[in-house]
């Protein structure tokens, strides 16, 4: 139940964590700004964004060729790239001069169109977290186990949002010329997995030549979930950032006790920057240690090896008839290793599939307290649905029960390597 919940858990949050602390900064920024209308125009993106993302993933899930994901994605990105690399020049500049009316309204615009960026590409990848598990469980939503993935799922997405609360708030105690440093920093960090993403998808798409830029993005590619660290990393510069500052100097109108209340505030806002780095610390022992535990896999009892006799394989009702998964392996003419179950569902019934599915591929089942539980996934199966289509069910075996045996045909097995490539 564990792993379940965590496989849930960790892509929400992490999911959450680079949608919302960007976000939570960026606010900061905006707030203390006199021009109210750049705070309109976050206020008005957000909701839209929000209520954009879950329709697009409605309509992507719906339609399935309707939105193309990558290119829908790849399109969120460079709005966002465009929009953050605007915002981090002006805000740059703003450092050592007043903003012009021009630069106010470019500040405005990509404010909006950095907000609407990331609410496309990170809400579609969160939402698209608990399709999946709906569409596993195959209408077996009363479950323990359905229940314990979708409170995984609502609990990564509280701890993501909270931390980019608790970002917003360390933030915005930080002087202006420490803020735009964290959020410059956040966004190049934010910003490295999303060219990946993009290049990765031209290059799968020929848009340039893949095989001279292979070699250069294939470390980054097979590397890009380490990204996160990197954002974990950034956002911690905000406490330490907000820890090194400096105790605000006394202005001219301040006496004595006014002073004090200053040195009092500034002190307490601090606690903020204590309260987001206990955050932060925890939610990478959660995406290393719970990734990793999450992402664990269980070792599969060694297939039997079967062969073909006169184009049938034929196994032993006798060998299969106790209720357990029992698998077997059988060599195709190209030399793949094909993969049955078969596990007897009462009398002389019995569930036989390929050691995979259609959204899992071929990470194959395990037996687990008398349930059958995919590997990958650790949903666990009817066992009066195995060798039905659909869902997380190991793909269908045409089999007969003659002779004392579950005969299944060479030919079968043949056509089935396509699923063990």
């Amino acid at each position: 139940m564990l792993q379940a919940f965590l496989q849930e858990l960790v892509p929400a949050l992490e999911e959450s964590i680079k949608l919302a602390v960007p976000l939570g900064i960026l606010l900061a920024i905006i707030l203390p700004l006199p021009n109210q209308s750049i705070r309109h125009t976050f206020t008005r993106v957000l909701k839209w964004g929000f209520f954009l993302s879950l329709f697009m993933t409605a309509v992507r899930v719906g339609t399935r060729s309707a939105v193309n994901r990558e290119i829908f994605e790849s399109m969120a990105i460079v709005l966002d790239l465009t929009a953050a690399l605007v915002l981090c020049i002006i805000l740059l500049r703003s450092l050592h001069r007043e903003w012009t009316a021009g630069e106010e309204r470019a500040f405005r615009i990509g404010t909006g169109a950095l907000t609407l960026g990331l609410f496309l590409y990170h809400g579609l990848e969160l939402w698209l977290i608990p399709v999946a598990t709906v569409q596993v469980a195959m209408g077996e939503y009363f479950t323990l186990v359905f229940f314990i993935k979708i409170l995984g799922f609502v609990s990564g997405i509280f701890f993501g949002f909270l931390s980019g609360y608790l970002a917003y708030k360390a933030a915005a105690a930080l002087n202006h010329g420490r803020l735009v440093f964290v959020f410059t920093v956040q966004i190049a960090a934010t910003a490295v997995q999303q060219v990946i993403f993009v290049m990765t998808v031209m290059m799968a798409r020929q848009v340039f030549g893949a095989q001279s830029l292979i070699s250069v993005m294939a470390p980054f590619i097979d590397n890009q979930n380490m990204v996160i660290y990197a954002i974990y990393f950034v956002s911690i510069l905000v406490p330490i950032t907000l820890f090194l500052q400096p105790r605000p100097e006394r202005p001219a109108w301040a006496n004595p006790a006014q002073y004090r209340q200053l040195v009092s505030r500034a002190i307490r806002r601090k606690r903020w920057g204590a309260g987001l780095l206990a955050m932060l610390i925890l939610t990478i022992l959660v995406s290393s240690a719970g990734g990793w535990y999450a992402n664990k896999k269980e070792s599969l009892a060694p297939a039997v090896a079967v062969k073909a006799v006169d184009g049938l394989v034929q196994i032993p009702l006798e060998e299969v008839s106790d209720g357990h998964l029992h698998r077997y392996s059988y060599r195709t003419v190209s030399g793949t290793e094909v993969r049955v179950i078969i596990v007897q569902k009462g009398g002389s019934a019995f569930g036989v599939g390929l050691d995979a599915c259609e959204i899992c591929g071929a990470t194959g089942y395990f037996e687990r307290d008398g349930q059958i539980v995919c590997r990958l996934c650790d949903v666990v199966m009817n066992k009066a649905t195995i060798g039905l289509p659909g869902g997380c069910n190991p793909i269908p075996v045409e089999y007969r029960v003659a002779g004392g045996a579950v005969q299944i045909s060479a030919d079968t097995l043949e056509a089935a390597n396509v699923h063990f490539r």
